[in-house]
């Protein structure tokens, strides 16, 4: 979703985990708010400068969700917490089981292009809790197999994108499939009512895993990753509509199903897991509860920014491709 897409060849295999990347794009936010002063000196708040927003047009449609999640001002990075558990369960014919709890913050900045596209630049951090204590955990005990597991958190250092203006498709993904730039839809949902706007944002994927049965039997949950992510915010209307405004605050949930997490060592048993969490836009990076921030200060100090320009054009991150850059394989059971 940058430069590289454009200028440089990419395998398909490599712009589809991009694409998955996507998923965890947008978790930031900050709000500025304006005010002057009359004509007799004295202060006053300024008459906001109103424009209805027709989210049926695509360029009005795509700087309204920047706007919404991270900042229209490029000087501005815009953090956003989110947090929840973690359900899943190998067998069709029971409940799923909650498994561990998670909270994390992303970073997000964006940049408008002279063509009315935006570079969005992101970075992503959660650790994974104790259910029963709220502790961040360093080792979990899996519920189906009995094993003392060491948990990974969730640390990818680039996760950019490429949002633009598509005549073909509306709001788009522009990327780089093998040497051939190409489009990919971004569908974006809006439903006002009232004073609100309930906005929806999907990435629903497939593609080759990094992690192969082979060379990896116990972490990896097969030769194809299938993932959906769902985001789902609400925004007051007239903070998307205040043109002196250039960021809206959003609180929301974020759902995503996938396989099972490498770190976990259930190999291709049968089911998946499921995220679900609470997530909500923040003014300042002070905002991120304490105990979230003392962990990150002292392992990820780094993830309080968003990725620099320089990052445009590296490869993005996933849990999975972190995971396969910084471990061994397991051997497999006998």
């Amino acid at each position: 979703m940058n430069d590289n897409w454009t200028n440089k060849s990419r395998s398909r295999r490599e712009t589809l985990k991009s694409i998955a990347g996507v998923g965890g794009l947008m978790a930031g936010g900050a709000m500025i708010s304006a005010c002057g002063s009359n004509g007799g000196g004295q202060q006053a708040q300024a008459q906001p400068n109103m424009q209805n927003v027709d989210f049926n047009d695509p360029a009005q449609s795509l700087r309204a969700f920047v706007k919404a999640t991270a900042n229209l001002d490029p000087s501005i990075e815009t953090p956003g917490w989110f947090g929840g558990t973690v359900f899943g369960d190998t067998r069709r014919d029971r409940p799923l089981k909650p498994l561990i709890g998670f909270e994390g913050f992303g970073v997000v900045r964006a940049e408008e292009q002279s063509d009315g596209s935006f570079k969005i630049y992101n970075r992503e951090l959660a650790f994974y809790k104790d259910l029963k204590t709220g502790e961040f955990i360093d080792q979990w005990k899996n519920p189906y197999t009995g094993e003392i597991c060491d948990v990974k958190p969730i640390h990818n250092m680039t996760v950019n994108a490429h949002l633009i203006v598509s005549e073909k498709f509306g709001v788009a993904i522009e990327m780089d499939f093998d040497g051939t730039l190409m489009q990919v839809p971004l569908p974006l949902g809006w439903e006002r009512f009232g004073d609100k706007v309930f906005s929806t944002f999907e990435v629903h994927t497939a593609f080759p895993s990094e992690l192969t049965p082979e060379e990896w039997p116990r972490e990896s949950a097969g030769k194809v990753l299938r993932i959906a992510e769902i985001f789902q915010r609400v925004i007051n209307y007239e903070e998307l509509a205040n043109q002196d405004v250039t960021g809206a605050h959003y609180d929301g949930t974020w759902t995503r199903v996938g396989p099972w997490l490498p770190w976990m060592r259930q190999g291709q048993a049968d089911g998946s897991v499921i995220f679900r969490s609470f997530m909500t836009k923040l003014k300042t990076i002070d905002d991120i509860p304490a105990p979230l921030r003392k962990i990150t200060e002292e392992r990820y100090p780094e993830y309080f920014q968003a990725p620099p320009a320089s990052s445009w054009g590296s490869k993005n991150d996933s849990s999975f491709s972190v995971y396969a850059a910084e471990n061994e394989p397991l051997p497999a059971l006998d």
